[in-house]
């Protein structure tokens, strides 16, 4: 995606191949989908993991302050700003090209690897806080994730 992001003209944007826009589909579709599951299951399963009761019953923003409160997550973390971002993707993508444009590369430039950022932040305080009292598949699949990240060319993420 590195060859035709940032999108600057609409008439790029129409020029894109097939091949393109299904790479732009993925990446749109898997953001949507971790920053949801992230959302609406892994912060509950954290939350309830550091001993904090009804979990299920909170508010997001909530969830967001604990996880903060305990180091899980840095202070900084705009969750809705992602949030919005995912709904405007869900319910108005391809709707005004120009604004499509402009969402799609904040969210190329920006939001993609700082989500990745997030859940690297959220498997590194399992690792070394909550590791011994997880599943052996979920530790393989935290290792695989690691793995992945190695490989990949997020080197600011890496450490």
């Amino acid at each position: 995606m590195n060859d035709f992001f940032p999108l600057t003209t609409t008439s790029e944007y129409h020029n894109l191949s097939d091949e393109e826009i299904e790479h732009i589909d993925q990446f749109v579709y898997r953001f949507q989908k971790l920053q949801d599951d992230m959302g609406t299951k892994l912060f509950k399963s954290i939350v309830a993991n550091l001993g904090e009761t009804e979990v299920f019953n909170k508010p997001i923003l909530e969830i967001l302050n604990t996880m903060k409160k305990y180091g899980v997550i840095a202070d900084n973390i705009d969750w809705q700003t992602m949030r919005e971002i995912r709904n405007s993707l869900t319910h108005e993508y391809l709707d005004d090209i120009n604004s499509d444009i402009e969402l799609l590369n904040y969210l190329f430039e920006t939001k993609g690897l700082e989500i990745i950022h997030i859940f690297k932040e959220i498997l590194d305080y399992i690792k070394t806080n909550l590791y011994s009292n997880i599943y052996k598949d979920t530790k393989i699949e935290i290792n695989r994730f690691y793995e992945t990240l190695e490989k990949s060319d997020f080197s600011d993420f890496k450490g």
